[in-house]
Parts: structure tokens; sequence; C-alpha cells
């Protein structure tokens, strides 16, 4: 720490702040001061505060968004429904559970 105290153009506040202590290339440790807050320097990622939120740079279609499985649900839900409507159309005896199905859906 000596370097930085001597040194007349540092300021005294980077002169005793906590140092990075990341390994560097050739096996010593960082000298930069770390960020506020964090063990690093901006070099060696204190910096770095990961994805930005609501990424949309990996956004491709909408096919798995929650709006689409919603609607996804809706459609398998309704799908059951007609099928047990079929099968009562073409005179096949349901289950008990089909026909519990059959009435919550109407009620």
């Amino acid at each position: 720490l000596k370097y930085f105290t001597d040194n007349p153009m540092q300021p005294e506040n980077l002169a005793n702040a906590p140092r990075c202590g990341a390994r560097t290339r050739s096996g010593s440790e960082c000298r930069s001061p770390a960020v506020r807050g964090k063990k690093r320097c901006r070099m060696h990622g204190g910096k770095n505060s990961g994805a930005p939120k609501g990424n949309r740079n990996a956004w491709k279609h909408g096919n798995r968004s929650a709006e689409a499985e919603e609607q996804l649900k809706v459609i398998a839900e309704n799908n059951r429904f007609l099928r047990l409507v079929d099968k009562v159309r073409q005179g096949v005896k349901l289950r008990t559970e089909e026909m519990d199905e059959i009435i919550s859906y109407l009620e």
C-alpha cells in the first residue's frame, strides 16, 4: 500500500480504498481499487450486474410466453370438453369422472 500513499497524484480516498485482489496473469494480486460495495475492481467483474432485466435480445417468438401458455391451457380444456360432447353425441356411455367434468364445465 506504500506505492499508493507516496504518489502525489493519487487521491487519498483511492489510496485507502480496499483493493481488488484478483489474480493477474503474472500471478500477483490486482492493485486496483475495488468497486464500492463489491470485492473486485471494474476490470475483474466488480461492475458487472448480470444480464439486463427484461432482456429482449433472446426473444425469438412468443410460443412459450405466459400469455401463450395460458391460451394453450384454455384450448386444451375446450378440447377435452368437445371430445366428451362428441362421445355423448355418438352415444358412448360416459364414466363418472367424465360426467362430473361436463357438469363442472357447464356451471
